[in-house]
C-alpha cells in the first residue's frame, strides 16, 4: 500500500484520547486546515464513546469541535484478528494508547496493525531508546517496547516512524517518581549526578508528532528524536534550588539502592521506573540534535513549565 497526502482522502485513526492523544489530536486537527484530505478519527472504548461520566462528555464534546470521527473499539478484549479487520479501514494509524492495557498489548495492537496491512504507523514509543537501553533495564514494559521494535524492523509493507521523547516533563516532577520531593526541599539524583534525562511536554509531543508526519518527504522506517529539555540531575537539583529560591538537599541513589528498591517492593511501579532512569545512556539525548532544535521549533524547557505551575 502506497501513502500520499494527495489521495482524494486519507483517514488516519488515533488509538486514545488520554492526556498525550488530545494533544495529538489538537494537532493533527490544526493541520486538517492545511490538508483537508486529511480525516482524523479516534478509537475509543464504547463506554468512553457513549460519554458515560461527566469527563468524558466533556471530551466527545472537545472532538466534537475539532472535527474527529469517533470509532469503537477494545484492545483488551478485542482479538488480533478483529483489530485488524478495525484498522483496516485507515491508511495510517497514530497509537496514543499508553500501557493501560497491560504487558502484551503493544505487540497485540502492533501486530494488528501489521497484518491489516496500514501503510503509515506510529507506535506507542513516546519514550526512551529501547534499542539503546535493551532488556533487563527493570522495568518489564520496556522489554516488550524492544520486541515491539524488533517486530516493526522484520517487515517491509507498513511504514514506520517512531517518536522518541523521553520522559513526559510532568512525571519528573510527580512526588511518586520520587526524584524531586518539594515538601522536603530534596532533589535525589539516580545512578550519578551526571546522568541526563531528557523530557517533553504532551502538548509539544502533538505538535512535533504532527509535524513530524506531514513532513516532505515523508518519514519512513525511521526514529525521530525530539526534546523539550535534557538535562543532567546535578542540573536539575539547581534548577530547583533557583525555583525554590533556598538552599536544597541533594542526595544520590546508587544502583545498589535502587535495585535493592526493586527486590523489596516489586509491586512498587516507581522503583523500577527510578532503576531504568539511573543509567547514562538511553534516556537522554543532546535537545541539540534534535528534530525541533534544527528546524527552529520552541519546545518548553524544564524551567519554563515550573514557571507555568506556579503562575496557576
Amino acid at each position: 500500500m502506497t501513502y500520499s497526502h494527495k489521495k482524494s482522502e486519507t483517514q488516519i485513526l488515533v488509538i486514545g484520547a488520554g492526556e498525550l492523544g488530545m494533544a495529538v489530536l489538537r494537532a493533527f486537527s490544526r493541520k486538517t486546515k492545511l490538508y483537508p484530505q486529511n480525516k482524523i478519527s479516534v478509537l475509543l472504548r464504547d463506554d468512553a464513546a457513549q460519554g458515560s461520566s461527566g469527563r468524558q462528555k466533556k471530551r466527545l464534546d472537545a472532538l466534537r469541535k475539532l472535527g474527529i470521527s469517533i470509532v469503537k473499539g477494545d484492545l483488551e478484549k478485542q482479538s488480533v484478528e478483529q483489530l485488524s479487520a478495525l484498522f483496516s479501514a485507515f491508511d495510517a494509524v497514530i497509537n496514543c494508547s499508553g500501557f493501560v492495557g497491560g504487558s502484551g498489548t503493544q505487540l497485540k495492537i502492533t501486530q494488528a496493525v501489521l497484518s491489516a496491512g496500514v501503510a503509515r504507523y506510529f507506535p506507542w514509543q513516546f519514550g526512551v531508546d529501547y534499542e539503546v537501553v535493551g532488556k533487563g533495564s527493570g522495568q518489564e514494559v520496556w522489554d516488550e517496547q524492544l520486541e515491539v521494535r524488533h517486530r516493526l524492523r522484520a517487515q517491509k509493507d507498513t511504514a514506520w516512524v517512531i517518536v522518541s521523547t523521553g520522559i513526559f516533563t510532568s512525571y519528573l516532577f510527580e512526588p511518586g517518581f520520587g526524584v524531586v520531593d518539594d515538601p522536603g526541599k530534596t532533589v535525589y539524583g539516580l545512578g550519578d549526578w551526571d546522568n541526563a534525562v531528557t523530557l517533553t511536554t504532551p502538548e509539544d509531543i502533538g505538535t512535533l508528532t504532527a509535524e513530524i508526519f506531514f513532513h516532505q518527504p515523508l518519514f519512513r522506517d525511521e526514529i525521530i528524536y525530539i526534546a523539550g529539555d535534557t538535562l543532567t540531575y546535578r542540573e536539575l537539583a539547581d534548577l530547583m534550588q533557583a525555583h525554590w529560591g533556598e538552599n536544597i538537599q541533594r542526595k544520590l541513589l546508587n544502583n545498589e539502592k535502587l535495585r535493592n528498591d526493586v527486590q523489596n517492593y516489586p509491586d512498587d511501579i516507581a522503583a523500577k521506573y527510578r532503576l531504568a532512569f539511573a543509567r547514562s545512556d538511553g534516556v537522554a539525548w543532546s535537545k541539540a540534535e534534535t528534530f525541533n532544535a534544527r528546524r527552529g521549533i520552541a519546545t518548553t524547557t524544564a524551567a519554563q513549565w515550573l514557571e507555568s505551575r506556579q503562575d496557576r
